[in-house]
């Protein structure tokens, strides 16, 4: 992500929130980011494997069958459509590769919310009482995720796939957006505290919130990793699809080769 985006969104989580997530980011913590993501390296390595399955499997058929026409049309277009099943499925498996890594991830998201909690707590005891109120941990979370763990993320992929780590950063924020689309929805459901908290009268007060707020994290880490689990399966849907249909196509066209030349 741009850095102009970030400053963006960090200026909109500070008016909504009054949290600068901004001074929450340091390179121990993209560091801890970075080691808790491997997909980026899995997301190479799925495609190559997968596009060079389909391309052995033309080179195969292109030795075993005895019918020079048809040894051209596995050449062409047989090969580029081997590449594209190819790079279809190896997106299927990268994308059910990130739900891993992002249980990882999103825990990371969790912990630093309970840090920005307890921040903003210390902050609001100094101040006493009046202020603004407390936002909602759902508002933390969201901010935490959108001004640090993304970029993060998306740091990491074009550092450790060059080449396609565009792609791959785009199914990423995919895949955030839709757990804090998803995640607020079944917050909502369940009836759990997702509003704001009134201004703090005293510091007890303020101890309340945290515990309470904290005691939310922990219930929630289940409803999260349900949460991307779903989403996991959303973001691979459309794959899925596509190489079906190009699976499918791609062994019509073959066949209807294979009768028109031999």
């Amino acid at each position: 992500m741009k850095a102009a985006r970030v400053q963006a969104v960090n200026d909109e989580m500070l008016r909504r929130t009054g949290v600068d997530f901004s001074r929450y980011r340091n390179e121990e913590l993209m560091d801890t980011v970075a080691n808790a993501v491997t997909f980026p390296l899995f997301f190479a390595r799925s495609i190559s494997r997968t596009a060079g399955l389909f391309l052995c499997g033309i080179v195969v058929a292109m030795f075993v069958v005895d019918n020079g026409y048809f040894r051209a049309f596995l050449a062409f277009p047989g090969m580029p459509l081997a590449i594209v099943n190819g790079v279809l499925l190896g997106l299927v498996l990268f994308v059910r590769r990130i739900r891993n890594d992002m249980d990882r991830v999103f825990a990371i998201s969790a912990d630093l919310s309970v840090q920005v909690m307890q921040d903003i707590g210390t902050a609001r005891r100094r101040l006493g009482a009046g202020g603004a109120g407390f936002p909602s941990l759902l508002e933390i979370f969201q901010g935490v995720n959108a001004v640090i763990l993304l970029p993060a993320v998306i740091r990491t992929l074009e550092r450790r796939v060059p080449l396609l780590g565009g792609l791959a950063a785009k199914i990423t924020e995919r895949f955030f957006a839709l757990v804090d689309t998803r995640l607020a929805a079944a917050i909502e459901a369940r009836g759990l505290a997702a509003e704001s908290a009134p201004p703090p009268e005293t510091p007890e007060q303020v101890a309340a919130w945290l515990q309470s707020a904290q005691r939310l994290v922990e219930t929630g880490r289940g409803l999260l990793s349900q949460v991307i689990d779903t989403v996991g399966k959303v973001v691979a849907f459309p794959f899925l699809t596509m190489f079906i249909i190009a699976f499918g196509l791609s062994a019509a066209i073959l066949y209807g080769a294979w009768v028109v030349v031999r």
